[in-house]
């Protein structure tokens, strides 16, 4: 996936547009829940909070963050309640 290249579901992506300078803090890895259309996709973290953005926002997580996204899931075993 390059950027501003449309992504498809799965997919583990970087939105710059949540990158911040002051104070510094990093853009937001999410992984692709819903290609909405063209233009929009819906992205979720790695504890479940969705987001919208624009697939200009969007570049291709390097191989560290999609590590670092997978450790931070959380996992269950068994059954759910």
């Amino acid at each position: 996936m390059t950027l501003g290249s449309t992504p498809v579901r799965g997919d583990y992506v970087v939105d710059e547009s949540t990158r911040k300078e002051r104070p510094p803090e990093p853009a937001w890895v999410g992984r692709v829940q819903t290609v909405i259309d063209d233009e929009w996709v819906r992205l979720v973290n790695p504890h479940g909070a969705e987001w919208i953005t624009r697939n200009t926002n969007l570049s291709e997580a390097c191989a560290a963050q999609r590590a670092a996204y997978a450790a931070a899931v959380p996992h269950r075993v068994g059954p759910r309640p």
